[in-house]
């Protein structure tokens, strides 16, 4: 369960520009027990023989949307194309409906819905065991919960029911309450560690002298820790009703039984009488500029300036976010060429709408240690108000044009990810907005941009971080937005894309659809083809070479890939990156020591153009000296920013004593090194040494591609074209390494993290184990019921449901294909204060698996989520094209995979129960810790 702050425009460009969303933070229990409070009673439910079924309102862009008599409004997107189905429902009710003593409360509640009805008493366990991946989310604006699962029906009906149940008769009782208050605690306190969160959160409440989007979506730790049962129970009866609410469902169903079940499982439910309660709190035009500074250890400096604006249903939210692209986009952002490629900050740029009601816009930039502050300060705020940016140019509005209408596209192309979208922008007063506004980016002119630049982004509106007394006021009024069927009487249907076909991702369907074939020049082809929505493709090209002590010792092996966008022969960066936009593709280049990985995504028309333009940066990349010193800036800062991070710290902490286990030394590929020595081994890389090791390695010596969705023809022959003959005959032969398993002998470490308001703690063992051994599944299903999957699992059973120490904590089994170097580690994070606590109860849990060990219903329900995740991930045309190589590497085909589900099915509580029990052993962890502990 997650809280998010609005960035809802930047999500549907596909954009990150501005992350606004807090970081979430572990818990403790509460301090003191309180009176408990009586369970609800069950809501009771009109009689079925009155529900009428759902009336019909409109369809646009495959979207039909239907309405109950008792309000709750209904949005199906099916899909025949499909293999899984999402079912999403939003209740229009954030943060923003919060009274003071109240704040958090929303989110609270999202995670109390959780803890199950009457009926519905283990609702993680009943999600398990069907295979469903849930979640929910609270914005200033919504809260929303949603599940997706392979298609079916059963699981289907199981969910509706399920949410029309806990729509009314939700437990929200105080004894949940006493653990779940603690577990959200620990996300407040997660959030704490995270600077540009915290920056964020305190450059809102600055300014918002009065609206409640002035408080962060998971509210203060005295409201969580304090905030009474009553009030929370009166919160739910008050905003969970089907008149306030949005049930959407896409992909993989049957639309007239879909509409059948709603009506049965919703249509009983009955609307309250009174009406629903709205915030009716205006923000004031700001009287002048706000600042605030915020101090903390560790991080890099931060700057971010926060402009009212309209509420994201105004007529110039188009322009506003069109107006952040075109200063923010690399490289042609002017926040990118002037503060960026200069390497006076690390990241630039401008994003953020409103929201239901006006909200903010902000630029902000990352700053490496050691910036000149005031300078870039001062840089950026004239960019952003307009007073040194230089006129926007017709091709700059083009590209971003080009870029809103290839998002609309993708968009379109993903039903389930599409209702995920327009459940953030319900609450704003109609699904339909999403497409208006997309309808509407690409009609945005240059004078629209300058208008709205001219009318918000100005000193009197802004909030930074500094208050200095202005000579005059000036009060900048936000304009009411006009009706909305004013807004959207000229909204036309979203574009049309290309249907794709339903295929059952099973090995045995997935081998029917193979083709291998090593072309003339000796590379590996290796397709599956399925006919994807919107014609999608995804290629990917894996390169090998040298040995691996040989290609270690070269430096700047991972930079080669970072540097391949930054232009070749035939395309400058800007032309590279136009070039990929026009062709709706994308291309992403990861290097390493011994290889590189080539990412393609395109369509089936432009997949042969993108793989000629991959040619030309891939083969005759430029390797440009300032792009050079600028990633080597950026890495030396992100570590020295880390420094004081507590994952750093307990890695400094634990670092000596794993290579001592080893016998490794600095220079040796097993060797951990430390900050101090990272930064170094960066200082010392130079750029003729990046082109160096690209000359004497890269090629298609060794190369494997593999490819999926809907294949264009000549494919084959076209990357033998234009790869075939990239060949460097004394280039080093790819030598696989195959690691081997060393013991470390246990230890504890403890590692002091000042100002951190969240701890952490790691328990690792190394391992003799592999993927092929004959305990690996085995032990596999035995971690996943301890630690794995979602709530169901042990430790999460444990320490966070039961006793409220931890936001999230799991375990994980690592064993490759290759060698026998394995491990098990577990993770948690956790107020400082419950260190030991926490560190006992997981002694406590590994004790009690070795002794009782699983039962049957816990092997069968991490089967399931096993072999369903596997399913899910099989459906990804991107996951799949991994999933090819990776056959390929090892000479398998889908048959092994097959084999490897039907042994996983075959484990039998004995042997998951021998295998924890000879490979799991509480004596050989190594034990690390890091926070701001008081008594270390």
């Amino acid at each position: 369960m997650t809280m998010k702050l609005d960035g809802r425009l930047a999500r549907c460009l596909g954009l990150a520009l501005l992350s606004l969303t807090l970081g979430m933070a572990q818990a403790q229990p509460a301090a003191t027990a309180k009176p408990k409070t009586a369970v609800p009673k069950p809501v009771a439910m009109a009689p079925a023989a009155v529900v009428a079924p759902p009336e019909r309102v409109r369809e646009l862009g495959g979207i039909e949307e239907y309405r109950l008599p008792n309000g709750l409004q209904i949005l199906l997107f099916p899909d025949a194309t499909q293999t899984t189905t999402t079912v999403n429902i939003t209740y229009r009710v954030g943060s923003r409906h919060e009274a003071p003593g109240e704040y958090g409360m929303a989110h609270l509640l999202e995670h109390m819905l959780f803890k199950g009805t009457q009926r519905q008493k283990d609702i993680p366990g009943q999600m398990a065991q069907r295979g469903v991946r849930f979640n929910g989310t609270t914005t200033t604006d919504r809260t929303n919960y949603f599940a997706s699962f392979n298609a079916s029906a059963d699981t289907l009906a199981f969910l509706l029911d399920l949410e029309a149940d806990r729509m009314v008769n939700s437990r929200v009782a105080k004894i949940d309450l006493d653990t779940e208050m603690t577990v959200v605690r620990n996300e407040f306190e997660r959030g704490e560690n995270q600077p540009f969160a915290v920056l964020s959160q305190r450059v809102n409440a600055a300014a918002f002298a009065w609206h409640p989007y002035g408080h962060a979506t998971i509210g203060p730790k005295s409201d969580i820790e304090n905030v009474p049962i009553e009030k929370l129970q009166g919160f739910y009866k008050r905003y969970y009703r089907p008149d306030n609410a949005t049930l959407l469902i896409a992909g993989a169903f049957d639309k007239a039984a879909t509409l059948a079940l709603i009506a049965k499982d919703f249509g009983a439910v009955a609307r309250p009488a009174a009406a629903i309660p709205q915030p009716y709190t205006v923000e004031p035009a700001q009287d002048g500029e706000r600042t605030v500074v915020v101090r903390r250890v560790g991080g890099q400096p931060i700057l971010l300036a926060a402009y009212h604006v309209p509420s994201i249903t105004h007529a110039d939210t188009p322009a506003l976010i069109v107006y952040g692209l075109l200063m923010s986009l690399q490289p042609s952002g002017q926040l990118y060429k002037q503060l960026v490629e200069p390497k006076l900050a690390l990241a630039a740029g401008i994003a953020g709408a409103g929201g239901v009601d006006p909200g903010t816009a902000g630029a902000f930039a990352v700053l490496p240690p050691g910036a000149e502050v005031d300078k870039v300060e001062t840089m950026l705020l004239d960019l952003a108000e307009g007073r040194t940016a230089k006129p926007f140019d017709e091709s700059e509005l083009v590209r971003v044009r080009d870029i809103a209408v290839n998002s609309y596209r993708q968009q379109m192309k993903n039903p389930e990810a599409l209702i995920q979208q327009i459940s953030g922008l319900i609450a704003a007063g109609d699904w339909r907005l999403l497409f208006q506004l997309m309808e509407d980016i690409p009609k945005v002119t240059l004078a629209d941009v300058e208008r709205v630049r001219a009318a918000y982004f100005k000193p009197a509106n802004r909030t930074l971080g500094r208050y200095l007394p202005a000579d005059k006021i000036e009060r900048i009024e936000i304009p009411a937005a006009p009706a909305l069927e004013q807004r959207l009487a000229d909204l036309k249907g979203p574009p049309k894309v290309e249907e794709g076909e339903q295929l059952d991702p099973v090995p045995a369907v997935l081998e029917s659809r193979m083709k291998r074939v090593t072309l003339p020049s000796g590379i590996a082809l290796h397709t599956l083809q399925k006919q994807t929505r919107g014609n999608t493709v995804v290629l990917q090209m894996q390169l090998r070479w040298g040995e691996r002590d040989a290609t270690f010792a070269r430096n700047g092996t991972g930079m080669v890939g970072a540097l391949m966008d930054e232009g070749s022969a035939g395309y400058s960066k800007q032309q590279l990156q136009d070039a990929m936009i026009k062709l709706r593709a994308s291309l992403n280049v990861n290097s390493y020591d011994q290889g590189a990985t080539i990412f393609i995504s395109a369509e089936r028309d432009t997949l042969l153009p993108a793989l000629r333009v991959a040619a030309d940066a891939l083969r005759k990349p430029l390797f440009p000296q300032e792009a050079f010193d600028r990633e080597i800036k950026s890495g030396i800062a992100g570590i020295e920013a880390s420094r004081q991070e507590p994952s750093v710290l307990r890695q400094e902490a634990t670092r000596g004593h794993y290579n001592k286990a080893r016998g490794v030394s600095l220079g040796h590929p097993d060797y951990v090194m430390g900050v101090d020595e990272r930064i170094a081994n960066l200082k010392a890389t130079t750029l003729d040494e990046v082109k160096r090791f690209y000359g004497d390695y890269w090629s298609f010596n060794e190369a494997q591609v593999s490819a999926v969705g809907a294949l264009p023809d000549g494919l084959g022959a076209e990357i033998d074209k234009l790869f075939g003959d990239w060949k460097k005959p004394a280039a080093p032969k790819f030598v696989r390494h195959i690691p081997q398993h060393v013991a470390v002998p246990p230890a504890r470490f403890d590692a002091i993290a000042r100002d951190k308001a969240n701890a952490i703690v790691r328990v690792h063992a190394p391992l003799p184990l592999n993927s092929e051994d004959p305990d690996y599944l085995a032990l596999e299903l035995a971690v996943h019921i301890f630690g794995g999957g979602g709530l169901e699992s042990r430790l999460s059973e444990r320490v966070r449901q039961k006793e409220g120490l931890t936001y999230g904590i799991g375990a994980s089994l690592s064993a490759g294909f290759f060698g026998n170097a394995g491990s098990f580690s577990i993770q948690a994070s956790y107020a400082p204060d419950k260190r030991e606590r926490v560190i006992a109860v997981v002694q406590e849990e590994v004790a009690r698996m070795a002794k009782d060990g699983v039962t049957a219903a816990e092997l069968d329900r991490a089967k399931k989520d096993i072999l369903e995740g596997r399913k899910q991930s099989r459906a990804d045309p991107g996951a799949l094209a991994g999933g090819l190589t990776s056959l390929a590497e090892r000479g398998e085909t889908w048959v092994a995979a097959q084999k490897r589900d039907d042994a996983l099915a075959a484990v039998t509580v004995e042997q998951a129960n021998a295998a924890w029990r000879k490979h799991i052993k509480a004596d050989s962890f190594i034990i690390s810790t890091a926070g701001d502990f008081k008594n270390p």
